[in-house]
């Protein structure tokens, strides 16, 4: 079975742009399309790199469409990018916490954003942005019997 391949770049341009580029996803797209353009078989090339067959398919697709140009993007991830956010946020969240004479949650945090900016940050940035700050981080930690000395004796003997 012939695979069909638009003739947007010579087969001597893209040998030496997979020569030129470092290892990694483009230049895996571009062996995929300098193997067919020689005429090997679309299993073997699959076989012999290691890429699946809706990976083939789907890159012999993007190069028909636009060239060794359109095999250089890769999307992955959050559909609309990774959120940016306000490093004044977090900067007034640090300094009541500065104020404040108590431990705050990640959680806790995150409700003060939401209650001042009117913005959702996922738990994991908070986080970061946390640690980031030189802050110590402890996650949530079983809490004792709530001061109830027999249950803490109790626990004691069974170590």
């Amino acid at each position: 079975m012939r695979i069909k391949i638009a003739e947007h770049n010579p087969i001597d341009e893209i040998e030496n742009e997979i020569k030129n580029v470092l290892p990694g996803r483009y230049r895996l797209r571009l062996q995929t399309i300098f193997l067919t353009k020689k005429g090997m078989h679309p299993e073997d090339i699959q076989k012999t790199l290691l890429v699946s067959k809706y990976a083939y398919y789907a890159w012999i697709h993007k190069y028909n469409s636009g060239g060794m140009e359109s095999l250089k993007q890769h999307n992955s991830g959050r559909k609309d990018g990774n959120p940016k956010y306000d490093d004044k946020i977090f900067i007034e969240v640090f300094e009541k916490l500065e104020l404040m004479q108590e431990y705050w949650s990640i959680p806790k945090m995150q409700k003060l954003v939401l209650e001042l900016h009117k913005i959702k940050v996922p738990y994991e940035t908070m986080r970061m942005r946390v640690k980031r700050a030189g802050y110590s981080y402890k996650s949530n930690r079983p809490s004792p019997y709530k001061g109830d000395k027999a249950l803490q004796e109790e626990f004691k003997k069974m170590l």
